[in-house]
C-alpha cells in the first residue's frame, strides 16, 4: 500500500510543463491524508502492513426477501456459486455441477454429526409452571449432569427442581446445580438407569413432547427454542449436535455416488456443532472472541484417505466450516491429518494459514458470524467481499437454508 501511494507521488511530482505545475508540498499532504484513511479501511496485504480485522469490517446488509424461512423442496434448484482463487474468478452454476469439479484421488470430507432430540418440556417442581430446556453437552455420564439452556430464564435458578413427565407420566427428576450464562445452566438429573438407557429415555421425550406442543400444550413461551433435530444429512451417524449441519444437506445422494463412481475419495469426521457455530460475535476485536469447545473425532482411515490426497498434491475438499475446523485441529508438525479423539475451541481468522483442506463448499454467511472471519482467512477479505455483493445482486439465497458457495 505505501508502495502504491509513494508511486502517485513520484507520478505527479515528476510532470513537466506549465499547466502541470504542482506544489509538491499540498500534495505530499494530500497523499499522506489518504495513506492515514488507507491504512484504516484497505484490507490488501503487503510486507509492510497487516491489517487488525474488526467486527465491524464483517458487517453488511442482506434483503430480507434473500433470506429463506424453510428448507427448499427440491435440492437441485440449489445455485453454486464457484470462486476459484488462483485465478480471483467467478462462476454461477448448481450443486449438480458439484461433481466436475473433482477428479480421482480427490477426497471429499463430510461431518458425520447426528443431532439428538434436544429439547425437553417440563415444568418446576414449586409452582408447577412451563419450562423448557435445550440440552447443551452432556458433563458427567456418571452424575448425568448437562449443560443446557433454560427458559423463562430469570424464574430458573440454582436449587430449583424440574419435572419432565414420560410416556407412562412417570416423572423424571433434575435439579439446578449452577449457572453459566445468561441462559445456561448446569443441571443434573435423578435417574440411576445406566446411561445409554437415561439417553434413549430422553430421545423419547423429545420426541413425545414434540407432539404434545403441536396440539397446544406449553405454548406461553414467547421466544421457544427452534427444534431442527428432524434435519440430518442422510450420513448422519455419530449423535451428539445440538444445531444441524446445513452445509452438508447440500450433499444428496446422488451427487456422493456419482462421486464414488468417478474414484473420488469419500472420507468422514465427526464435529458436534453447539450453539455458538451460528451465533454472532459480538466484541469489537474478533482476536478476543471465544469460541465454545465441541468434541471432535478423526479416524486413522479419514487420516489416510486425506494425507494420501495431501501427499499427491490433490484437493482435499471440507464440506462446511465445521469440517474444516475438525481438521485445523488436528495437525502434524509435517502438515499432515492425524487421529484425534478430544475438544476443540479453534477460531480462525486471517491470517491462518490453512494446512489440511484446500477447497471448501460451505452456505453464504450472517454479517459477523463466526464463519466470516474464516472465509476471509481462507480466500482473502477483498476477494470475499466481492462475492458476496455480487451474490446479492445475482439474488443468491442467504444463511441456513439459502444457496452454496464452493471455494477451490
Amino acid at each position: 500500500m505505501k508502495k502504491r501511494i509513494f508511486h502517485k507521488i513520484n507520478n505527479l511530482l515528476s510532470c513537466k510543463g506549465k499547466g502541470n505545475q504542482v506544489n509538491k508540498k499540498k500534495i505530499k499532504k494530500k497523499f499522506n491524508k489518504k495513506a492515514f484513511k488507507k491504512k484504516q479501511y484497505s484490507y490488501n496485504i503487503s510486507k509492510y502492513i497487516l491489517i487488525n480485522f474488526k467486527n465491524s469490517d464483517f458487517n453488511f446488509q442482506v434483503p430480507k426477501q434473500l433470506i429463506p424461512n424453510k428448507p427448499r423442496l427440491y435440492k437441485n434448484t440449489t445455485r453454486l456459486m464457484v470462486l476459484n482463487r488462483s485465478n480471483m474468478t467467478i462462476k454461477h452454476k448448481y450443486i449438480n455441477d458439484f461433481n466436475s469439479y473433482f477428479v480421482p484421488g480427490d477426497t471429499i470430507v463430510l461431518n458425520n454429526t447426528k443431532m439428538y432430540k434436544s429439547i425437553l418440556y417440563g415444568k418446576k417442581e414449586k409452582n408447577g409452571s412451563d419450562i423448557q430446556v435445550y440440552l447443551l453437552r452432556e458433563i458427567n455420564p456418571n452424575e448425568k449432569s448437562w449443560e443446557v439452556l433454560v427458559q423463562p430464564a430469570r424464574k430458573i435458578r440454582i436449587g430449583n427442581r424440574l419435572f419432565f413427565l414420560d410416556e407412562n407420566n412417570e416423572k423424571l427428576i433434575a435439579v439446578v446445580h449452577d449457572n453459566t450464562i445468561s441462559r445456561g445452566r448446569i443441571i443434573k438429573f435423578h435417574c440411576d438407569l445406566p446411561n445409554k438407557i437415561f439417553k434413549n429415555k430422553i430421545k423419547n421425550l423429545g420426541n413425545i413432547q414434540s407432539g404434545l406442543i403441536k396440539s397446544g400444550l406449553y405454548t406461553s413461551f414467547k421466544k421457544p427454542f427452534i427444534d431442527f433435530s428432524n434435519m440430518q444429512t442422510f450420513y448422519a451417524k455419530k449423535e451428539g449436535s445440538t444445531s444441524p449441519h446445513f452445509p452438508g444437506l447440500h450433499i444428496s445422494k446422488y451427487i456422493l455416488k456419482k462421486l464414488e463412481f468417478y474414484g473420488i475419495n469419500i472420507s468422514y469426521v465427526t464435529l458436534h456443532l453447539g450453539p455458538d457455530t451460528y451465533e454472532k460475535i459480538i466484541v469489537e476485536d474478533i482476536q478476543k472472541h471465544k469460541m465454545k469447545e465441541e468434541y471432535f473425532q478423526i479416524t486413522h482411515k479419514a487420516c489416510n484417505l486425506i494425507n494420501s490426497s495431501i501427499k499427491s498434491q490433490q484437493k482435499v475438499c471440507a464440506i462446511g466450516t465445521s469440517t474444516l475446523r475438525a481438521l485445523e485441529s488436528s495437525v502434524s508438525p509435517y502438515n499432515t491429518l492425524i487421529t484425534n479423539n478430544k475438544w476443540t475451541n479453534k477460531f480462525i481468522y486471517p491470517y491462518y494459514k490453512f494446512n489440511i483442506a484446500n477447497s471448501l463448499l460451505t452456505n453464504f454467511h450472517p454479517p459477523k458470524s463466526t464463519l466470516m472471519p474464516l472465509l476471509a482467512a481462507f480466500i482473502g477479505y477483498d476477494f470475499l467481499k466481492y462475492a458476496y455483493d455480487i451474490a446479492i445482486k445475482k439474488k443468491y439465497q442467504f444463511y441456513n437454508f439459502g444457496d452454496a458457495m464452493l471455494i477451490l
